[in-house]
Parts: structure tokens; sequence; C-alpha cells
């Protein structure tokens, strides 16, 4: 099983700092009478579970945000900063004290103690118990303890300068009541939700309908100004916008290209572009035929042209990829422009309908064959650029089948061995250069990356990553390695996205960045109030905290 958050993009915006507040120890109910506010956003995909150890797509890392929390988090500007860890130290990189936040405490009142937050590393680093978060505890943590009243230490095989995002809510550890965790009967469903220590609780989760979280006054940085916050899950974008259009919903994201211009010409509705740092690109699963031929996976490389798909399909509102990670998510630790001539430098395969040619006739397959390819409900630009490849296909006899199937299913097929050609859609959500290639190039064995693909030299390579004595020496050894996978053309880059985010009247946020909606991003938001007698939901009540 893989991390499944690499799906769709990321967005929005976020609180500066972190303001401190004296808490209680329970949270209050909404009131009947006075007003309220609530934020409504829409997302283009749905959850099968709210519990991001079991399903970690983006949109499970956007709710768990708000009502989890790890030892650290990240700032809107992509830097590390702490949660539930005030503070931390290290000895060489390899022995990790923390010192946990006295007062901390989940949204049932009960304090955030070293034993919960050993219990929840010990649960995210289990592949069988967190099939979602597994993968960014890797191999190298060698113990976890509790040493203090207040005090967890992690011993490491050797130095990991990186490690400390493994510990945060935008890696693997997003903090729960143990004793809530065990007494569940199916932690992230509809009738046990979760349980955080953030600002927002979840108090109603309806499976492919919506989530709702309630503001908290027991979270350690105050209660927060927006009382509610409504997420639906609408994957029909016609329906998406008739929503944006009467007023029901205040901020959505990934606006599809064709449809910026009809979403831009709601009345008081504000547009933005950003680029997100997403890598979208198709991987091959060199163990299925016909693309166990190099000469097959090289000719569709060389059929897909990624400049008429980001001018024609994205209208321009993404960028010609040619490796796996995108220049932005090195410029944290070098300029762009020095980050965007090393990528430069990765092998790729250009388009050529004549070298594509060329290769078919070297192939075992030279006459052509036919194959499928799937795509998620919730990115309708994928599906038009899969169709625009399909097309360029047929010119070297590939007949290629495109199919929309729903997020659910798109997470679940991922790396499943079964899929000879597919899309990968990730989205990091932090700023740690190998944060993408880490999955994507695991070569510790077979089925430890989705391609299912395994080569010695790459796997030198990335071992090397973990224990690099800078970060410049890091970016050379992962482009290294990605560039063999992309001259084996088992990966296929195709574009760098960017995402459009729509303000409904009346709404805005404070500030905004590629790294917003993995902080407590309700927070940065203003919204009108509205008269709590309407329920702000239309057909859904106002709900009430669990005590």
């Amino acid at each position: 099983m893989y991390s499944k958050r690499f799906l769709l993009l990321v967005a929005a915006a976020m609180l500066p700092a972190v303001f401190l507040a004296s808490c209680s120890a329970k949270a209050e109910e909404p009131q009947d009478s006075g007003e309220l506010k609530v934020l409504r956003v829409a997302l283009p995909g749905s959850l099968s579970t709210i519990d991001i150890n079991q399903e970690a797509g983006i949109f499970n890392y956007y709710i768990s945000s708000l009502c989890q929390e790890g030892l650290v988090s990240i700032s809107g500007e992509g830097a590390i900063e702490p949660a539930l860890a005030e503070s931390w130290e290290d000895d060489d990189a390899t022995v990790w004290k923390f010192k946990i936040r006295e007062g901390a405490m989940f949204q049932d009142g009960t304090p955030v103690t070293a034993d919960d937050v050993v219990y929840c590393i010990q649960r995210a680093s289990d592949p069988v118990l967190s099939p979602g978060t597994s993968v960014y505890f890797p191999s190298y943590l060698k113990s976890v303890a509790k040493t203090g009243e207040y005090e967890i230490t992690i011993t490491l095989d050797g130095p990991h300068a990186g490690f400390l995002w493994s510990v945060s809510n935008t890696g693997g550890l997003f903090v729960t009541s143990k004793s809530f965790a065990e007494m569940a009967g199916n932690l992230g469903s509809p009738e046990d939700l979760v349980m955080g220590s953030g600002p927002y609780q979840v108090t109603e989760f309806r499976q492919g309908k919506h989530v709702i979280l309630e503001s908290v006054d027991t979270w350690w940085g105050g209660r927060p100004e927006i009382d509610i916050v409504r997420i639906d899950f609408i994957t029909d974008e016609d329906v998406r916008l008739d929503a944006f259009k009467r007023g029901n919903i205040d901020f959505t994201i990934n606006v599809p290209a064709e449809r910026v211009e009809e979403w831009a010409a709601v009345d008081g509705a504000v547009l933005k572009f950003m680029p997100d740092r997403s890598y979208q690109g198709i991987t091959f699963d060199a163990s299925i035929p016909p693309f166990d031929d190099i000469h097959v996976r090289r000719a569709i490389a060389y059929a897909i042209d990624r400049q008429a798909i980001v001018d024609d399909i994205l209208m321009g509102h993404a960028e010609v990829a040619t490796a796996i990670s995108s220049p932005e998510q090195f410029a944290a630790d070098m300029d762009r422009d020095e980050a965007a001539q090393k990528i430069s430098e990765v092998f790729y395969y250009g388009y050529s309908m004549e070298k594509a040619k060329g290769e078919m006739a070297l192939s075992t397959v030279p006459k052509g064959f036919a194959a499928e390819i799937s795509y998620p409900d919730s990115y309708p630009d994928v599906g038009r650029a899969s169709r625009m490849i399909a097309e360029k296909l047929k010119q070297i006899g590939i007949e290629l089948n495109v199919r929309e199937i729903s997020l659910e299913q798109w997470l679940n097929d991922v790396g499943d061995g079964e899929q000879g050609m597919a899309w990968m859609i990730y989205v990091p959500t932090s700023a740690e250069p190998g944060e993408i290639t880490s999955w994507l190039l695991d070569a510790r064995g077979q089925s430890t990356n989705p391609a299912n693909w395994y080569d010695s030299e790459v796997a030198e390579l990335t071992a090397r990553v973990g224990v690099a004595q800078s970060l410049e020496e890091q970016i050379e050894l992962i482009l290294e390695a990605n560039s063999i996978a992309q001259e084996a053309a088992i990966y296929v880059p195709v574009y760098w996205g960017r995402t459009a985010i729509a303000f409904g009247k009346g709404v805005s946020a404070d500030t905004y960045s590629p790294y917003t909606l993995l902080t407590k991003w309700a927070l940065a938001f203003d919204v009108p109030a509205t008269p709590a007698p309407q329920s702000p939901y239309n057909d859904v009540r106002i709900p009430k905290l669990r005590n």
C-alpha cells in the first residue's frame, strides 16, 4: 500500500502567526440566537474515511489540518513551526527530543499526553494499521519512547536532517486520543469520526456528501472566529458552479481551466491562480506487457505533446514538466532560477512523432495494441489531457481507451500492479526537496513505488538522499535518480500544475500560498455573519458537539 496524499491540488491562505489564548476544558455549543460565522467550502471529490492513517488523499489532509495536529506544523510560507511540540532538539540529527506543549487538550477536554503521542507515532508508522501514512516513517526510525512527563525521544539509525517532516501534520503524524482510538469501532467512519487537538472538531461526516467541523475552545491557540466549516463534496462541475452562483459556496478549488470565465462572471466572485507545485504525469508499470518493452514506453513518451496540453487544455495555467519535482519544490532552499537550471539537466523525452514511430517500429508490437488509462472524476482537465494523448497515440497504432472513475477508486488503483499505464497526480504537502521522489523513486524493492519498479543504482542514490550533509547535495542526488527513471521511461512528466480557486461574494483570506490548506486554514478566512436561526446548511441541521 502507498500513501495517497498525492492526489489533487494544494490551495488557499494561511494565518501568518499563531495566537495564544487561554482555553477552557469544554467546547461551547452553537447558540440558537445571535450570529454565526459559517465557511462553506466545496471540494471536487469525496472521501470514504476521515482517518488519514487509512486514506491519505490530499482532501484528507485539508480536513485533518483543522482538527488534528502533529508535533510540528507548516506555515503559510512552507516553514516548519511548533505545534504539539513547543520545542525540540536533536543530537547529530539522530536522537530527537520533543517537549510536549503543557495545557494542550483534545476536543473532549482531556489532556494531550506523551503516551498519546508515542501511541500515534507507533500507529502511523505501522504499514498494517496505517497504509496511508506509514511511508513517511521509513525504516530508519529505530525507536520512540516517553522520556519525561511531557517529553518523547525518537531515535533514528543515523543522521536524517529532514526527519522533522515525518512528525508534522503535513507528513505522517496526526495525533489523536489513544483512549478514543482504542474505543472506536471504526475510526474515521460516520459513526466514530475522529478526535484531535486542533481548533475544529468534526461533528458530522457523510461519505460522499460532506464533512462539518465546529470550532472548539480547547485548542491551545484559542477559539477561532469562524464557528462552523462545512465541506461539501461535489464532483459534478455543473452542480458545483450552480451552487456557487446561488451563493451556497463561499470557497472552492480546482476550477477547470475551460470554465474559468464562467466562474469569474459570477457576481462578487474573485478567482486566483497559483503554482501548486503539483506533478502530473504518466507512470508505466514495466512488469505488464507490452509496457515491459522500453521501446513502447519511449514511443508513448515521444508522442505526448506537453506544450499543446498546457496551451490548449490548461489555457496556459500550468508549466511543461521536464522532471518530477517542479522548481518551486526546491525554491525554499535555492533561487528558483537556479532550481530551474538544475532541473533542465534531467533527461526527458521531448515531443517528436517521428521518433515515436521509430520506437514503435523497434518494439515487440510494431503494429500497435490497445490499452486503457483512467483518471479521477475530480480532475476533468486530466481527462481532457488524456483524450489529447489518445489522439496522438492513434498515429502510432495505439488505441488508448480513456476512462473516468471515482476518486476513491482511483486512489485504490494506484500502484495495484494491474495498470500498465496510469496517471500520477501528486501535490506535495511540504517544502522538503525530496518529498515526491521519496515515494516515486523509492527503490528498496518491488512494490515500494507506484511503478512497482526496482533499479539498483536508483536504490543507492535514494539511500544517500536521507543522509546527505547539505540540501544542495540532497537535490543533486534526487535529480540524478530522477534522470535515470526518466531515461528508462518509467515516469513521463507532463505538466506542473497551477490551481484556480474561487472566493464568493464577501469572502476573503488574509494571505494566500500553495501551503495554505495544509495549515489551520479556516483561521485565515473572513466571512459574513449568518443569523443563527437560519440554517447555514440548507437541509442540514446545526450540529451539536459530543461531550
